[in-house]
């Protein structure tokens, strides 16, 4: 039998400025924080105007699946924020 290995991927997302980053980043982090998966472990932290998306998983199809719930959550809070200043 094959053991699987890990899957890794680290994203980061340049927003124009630091205030709007750090809106996006709280408006994400109560996903962060659900109880910690024994599939999937998910990091997310700002550096100036840039957020930062770590997931490690079991396997391909579980970081597949977190990226995409993550990347869609930012790219929605990041719509609204936008929406929101106009």
């Amino acid at each position: 039998m094959v053991k699987a290995k890990q899957a890794r991927a680290a994203l980061e997302f340049t927003f124009r400025s630091m205030r709007e980053a750090e809106a996006v980043l709280q408006a994400i982090i109560p996903e962060e924080r659900l109880p910690t998966s024994t599939r999937c472990k998910v990091c997310v932290e700002r550096r100036k105007n840039v957020l930062c998306l770590r997931v490690e998983a079991g396997d391909t199809v579980t970081l597949r699946a977190a990226l995409n719930s993550f990347v869609r959550w930012i790219i929605v809070a990041r719509d609204m924020i936008e929406k929101g200043g106009k």
